[in-house]
């Protein structure tokens, strides 16, 4: 397993106590175990997140955005099959070393998530009422019958119609987009103060997309929690990020405001994922698809990660592996590329890597 810049045991970083940020990750590293050898599908992922922010993780399938969420989760196996090191600092803990009852209470509760396909999330012998009013039982003691009051009451508020008769149907009756409404429901039922929603518009067509992220930052907003939105789609990020972090091969290769981004995209993988995205305004034949593919956690080349396939790499691009660093004259705005940012030349533990 690939050595980390933090460990599970670091101090909490100086402004882990800063009200407005709720989350600070550092050095996040999570390795499989692959033949007997563990192997980096995350590696040295840092940032922070902020109260009412909507933070996305972007990249391709594979680039490790789904196993940084529920690393922070605690949901992986045991480290016979899966190592994770580093830090994630809230509320004054570190979620990283919490023993597992302590995390159970946070796990639903003040801690939610959004998983990629709600049919298979959703208990398919139980009515749906009785699955929404769970958290409320387990985790804030309510009765049955005030649990069942309650998942009416977040039903009504996740828009899904006719509520109280849909409260005791099962899930195989409902739509793919009141399916995802449920799961919002789910994890919002104890008012969550970090919510992770793991592409919750896949599937979906372009109408109940746009519906569902509405309602997403609608109660964002309302509840004051924050959003760290999991997608490989650039579209919907454009239109509810607040912050971009830009994944590929397990790292964080470029992070910046989300209007910063899209508007000065720095390294060349960011560029491809642009170029990549269909519009209107353009014909058919000038979409332009990256070459190549995200190399598989037991063949990670040395260097940059997207040196094989960045159009761009230079010779000492294939054998120094870069920093994640600010680029000049903007501390908001990070990537890791020695040949866009000569602040990134060599590893280090610099900004958010």
């Amino acid at each position: 397993m690939p050595s980390t810049p933090n460990s599970a045991s670091d101090p909490a970083p100086d402004n882990a106590g800063v009200s407005d940020t709720v989350l600070s990750v550092r050095g996040l590293t999570t390795a499989f175990n692959r033949r007997g050898h563990f192997h980096a599908a995350v590696r040295h992922v840092g940032f922070d997140l902020q109260r009412n922010e909507t933070l996305c993780l972007v990249g391709e399938s594979g680039c490790g955005k789904s196993v940084t969420a529920l690393s922070l989760m605690r949901l992986l196996p045991g480290r016979r099959q899966c190592r994770v090191s580093g830090s994630a600092w809230f509320d004054g803990q570190d979620l990283l070393a919490l023993s597992e009852p302590a995390m159970t209470r946070l796990r639903g509760a003040r801690l939610s998530m959004i998983f990629q396909e709600p049919m298979t999330s959703l208990n398919p012998v139980l009515p749906i009422g009785a699955q929404v009013g769970e958290p409320l039982v387990f985790h804030r003691g309510l009765s049955r019958q005030e649990a069942e009051r309650e998942a009416l009451r977040l039903l009504d508020l996740v828009k899904i119609p006719d509520a109280a008769r849909r409260l005791r149907q099962f899930p195989h009756q409902f739509s793919g987009g009141m399916r995802q409404r449920v799961m919002i429901a789910m994890a919002l039922a104890c008012r969550p103060d970090i919510l992770f929603a793991d592409e919750p518009t896949t599937a979906l067509d372009v109408t109940i997309q746009a519906q569902v992220l509405a309602l997403l930052n609608d109660l964002r907003q309302e509840r004051n929690l924050s959003l760290v939105l999991i997608t490989h789609d650039l579209g919907v990020v454009a239109s509810v990020a607040d912050r971009v972090a830009v994944m590929y091969a397990g790292e964080i290769v470029e992070q910046a405001p989300a209007d910063r981004l899209f508007a000065r995209p720095s390294h060349p993988y960011t560029e491809a994922l642009l170029r990549s995205i269909p519009r209107s305004d353009r014909d058919v034949g000038e979409l332009r698809a990256i070459s190549g593919q995200v190399p598989p956690i037991h063949r990670m080349p040395a260097g940059c990660r997207y040196a094989p396939r960045c159009p761009v790499a230079e010779a000492a691009c294939l054998d120094a592996t870069p920093a994640l660093a600010p680029l000049p004259g903007d501390p908001a705005h990070a990537v890791r590329c020695r040949v866009r940012n000569p602040a990134a030349a060599s590893e280090g533990r610099i900004g958010h890597a």
